[in-house]
């Protein structure tokens, strides 16, 4: 499908029958209330910056949610509203020629309710704010940061992007659990790399540059 459609394609759902998140979790799509939308890319850089896509979909989506709460993002791919998931970045490489990226974005907008198994780690914009939000406008302004942000990692911004990035994220200075590959890591996040890798320093005081892994807040 990807190599008959044009860079920049758009799919918005009014439903997901099968969402998907990260290592393969579901992501609960409740009919006509939230975001739900696919665009295509063909970045033509180095491959370690393609995780940048991942960095850069965020940034816009939350650059969009700000309007209307303050989330913060939670790397490499989460949005949390009072320590709860508002919104999620999935990218997926697909291979071709040219390659491409799909990056899908779901956000959890007027939702009054989840289900019982995800009630504690899950929020709405609605839930949050008590305001129904007009999902069409969301999506405009969610593609034209989009746009922006993509526009900018091409000329070769990514510094740029990784300063935003950081700017809308309360995790850094924290220590955080990350799981990783079969292994579990507990450490202070100091920064993203260049390329958008997690610095973490082990309590060995030892540094580690993590390109992927589930990070959880430990308590203070």
């Amino acid at each position: 499908m990807a190599d008959n459609l044009p860079e920049g394609a758009v799919v918005i759902a009014n439903q997901q029958t099968h969402g998907k998140g990260r290592q393969g979790r579901s992501w609960h799509s409740e009919p006509g209330v939230g975001l739900y939308l696919s665009v295509l890319l063909r970045p033509r850089f180095q491959p370690e910056n393609l995780a940048c896509i991942t960095l850069m979909a965020g940034v816009a989506t939350a650059s969009t949610i700000k309007l209307h709460a303050p989330a913060k993002l939670k790397w490499p791919n989460d949005l949390l509203l009072n320590g709860k998931k508002l919104a999620g970045v999935l990218c997926e490489y697909v291979p071709g020629t040219p390659p491409a990226i799909i990056v899908g974005i779901g956000v959890n907008l007027n939702h009054t309710q989840f289900p019982e198994d995800i009630q504690g780690q899950a929020t709405s914009l609605k839930l949050e704010t008590g305001k129904t939000l007009d999902r069409t406008t969301l999506v405009l302004s969610l593609l034209k940061n989009l746009a922006t942000e993509y526009e900018e990692i091409l000329q070769g911004n990514i510094g740029n992007l990784i300063r935003k990035w950081t700017d809308q994220s309360e995790m850094f200075g924290q220590t955080v659990t990350v799981y990783q590959k079969g292994e579990t890591l507990v450490g202070k996040a100091l920064g993203l790399n260049p390329q958008g890798k997690l610095i973490l320093q082990i309590h060995e005081g030892e540094q580690r540059l993590l390109d992927s892994g589930e990070v959880s807040f430990n308590p203070i």
